[in-house]
């Protein structure tokens, strides 16, 4: 089941948020991010149960950036992540969306690539790893208005 983020879902996803990435938006990170006008975020959470997978927007006018998205590891190489970021695509409705990924994050880039986004740009040394600074990628999709094929 796909749906729209609650208030209550927050440390599910701060826990996710903390699993998998090395910096992680904390729980006040995403209150304050949730509490945002801008805000959207969707998450999946099969046969509804806890959180298995999120997106989180920040969306003006017709255009929105993806801010954070996550799977779960008990729940990643289901497709989880491709489904809910299709379904969040086109409930968002907006013409562009941007986001940023590092160029070593292959399983990212290949979700990304899949959903059709293309890169636009680059930030050199963006990212900090333990054997140094890797590049950001900056993507874009122009998601097909709805009801077009």
């Amino acid at each position: 089941m796909i749906r729209e983020i609650k208030e209550a879902d927050l440390d599910a996803i701060a826990a996710i948020e903390a699993a998998v990435f090395a910096r992680p938006l904390t729980r006040d990170d995403l209150v304050s991010l949730y509490r945002k006008p801008a805000f959207r975020g969707f998450l999946l959470a099969p046969d509804g149960g806890p959180p298995a997978s999120y997106a989180l927007f920040l969306t003006a006018g017709g255009a929105a950036d993806l801010v954070s998205t996550a799977t779960a590891a008990r729940a990643q190489r289901r497709g989880y992540a491709m489904r809910l970021l299709r379904e969040s695509l086109c409930r968002l409705a907006v013409d562009e969306v941007t986001l940023e990924v590092a160029v070593d994050n292959v399983p990212a880039l290949a979700l990304y690539a899949g959903l059709g986004f293309d890169e636009v740009g680059r930030r050199p040394d963006y990212y900090q790893r333990p054997a140094g600074r890797v590049d950001a990628l900056i993507l874009r999709s122009r998601p097909a208005p709805q009801g077009s094929a």
